[in-house]
């Protein structure tokens, strides 16, 4: 337990999230008395999402609990994963199929849609921050104390391609089954050119760490402490340092054409109209700067529609550029 307690400390992810990574290895992370309340609505903490079309939402968070929406999150139902640790990151390559990853290496998988959910074996313990999903074969997680894994037959088996650095990987992001983006801690960022056997690392303009990322057509997009955001036009090449008007940790961000919404800590919401090269803060409500937010998703290919959660299962929507709490 010493050495779980050390890993976390120098973990330097948002001190929310570490503290119920460490409420889950001390048995307390049971928050709320429940999940759904009476009006369908989450009750736990929330830390990734995804959109699988016009109005079917995915999201996972405590306990290994999944929740799935039909109505673009305004009711939701619980699903079992079939882990009781905390689910970090969920990706779909399309309706059906999609892979939730999280604490002391856990990995589940769907063919339908998030309905049912089988256990993967990843081979490790480290916990897995992030995974995504360049198709139904290739993808990668990564994580705690450097630790990268890959997959080219839909998770069925996962090798280590682990960096040799004592560095926390918080984000992986794929463009085809060939290339692909890492951050992590420090404003690192790490490429590969060949499915994820090796990673290279760029040129990054920021220092503070990079908590998540998306891509926009040929851009790829990092955020993270310190309102900081970052982006590359030229496949990694060179990267720039967006225009950002707070210093608020941004946990997520995604952007679709010309819009993008990024969200973070104390309920800070930042959109775009210019593909994520510049940011203004968005007026939410009082409640909400009381929580974090922890992920956010646009249905891909279509004007912006998604929803956003966070601690405690608070939930908004967005439709046509507009949040509706």
């Amino acid at each position: 337990m010493i050495n779980a307690l050390k890993t976390f400390a120098d973990l330097r992810i948002p001190s929310l999230i570490a503290a119920l990574i460490l409420a889950g290895l001390v048995g307390t992370v049971d928050v709320r008395a429940a999940t759904c309340d009476q009006g369908d609505r989450i009750r736990v903490n929330i830390f990734g999402s995804a959109m699988l079309g016009d109005e079917k939402c995915v999201a996972v968070g405590e306990r290994g609990e999944v929740f799935l929406s039909g109505n673009n999150g305004q009711s939701w139902g619980l699903v079992e994963s079939g882990v009781p640790y905390q689910l970090f990151s969920v990706s779909f390559v399309d309706g059906n199929r999609g892979w939730a990853a999280g604490a002391l290496g856990s990995m589940v998988f769907t063919e339908d849609g998030g309905k049912t959910w089988s256990v993967q074996k990843t081979g490790t313990k480290k916990h897995l921050f992030a995974v995504d999903f360049a198709d139904a074969q290739h993808g990668s997680a990564v994580g705690d104390w450097g630790k990268i894994l890959v997959t080219d037959n839909g998770g069925a088996t996962w090798r280590d391609v682990s960096l040799s650095e004592d560095v926390v990987l918080y984000a992986v992001q794929w463009v085809d089954s060939q290339t692909g983006f890492i951050t992590g801690e420090f404003g690192q960022i790490y490429k590969t050119g060949d499915s994820g056997n090796t990673w290279q690392p760029l040129t990054s303009p920021a220092t503070q760490s990079l908590f998540t990322m998306c891509r926009n057509s040929g851009t790829i997009i990092a955020a993270g402490l310190d309102g900081v955001v970052v982006f590359s036009e030229d496949g990694g090449k060179t990267w720039q340092q967006a225009t950002t008007p707070s210093r608020k940790a941004i946990y997520d961000i995604a952007v679709n054409g010309s819009e993008g919404i990024a969200v973070g800590e104390e309920g800070t919401v930042l959109h775009s109209i210019d593909g994520g090269r510049s940011w203004n803060v968005m007026e939410v409500p009082i409640q909400a700067r009381l929580f974090w937010f922890g992920t956010i998703s646009f249905r891909s290919n279509s004007d912006p529609v998604g929803f956003g959660a966070g601690a405690h299962g608070f939930v908004f929507r967005i439709r046509d550029g507009q949040l509706i709490w």
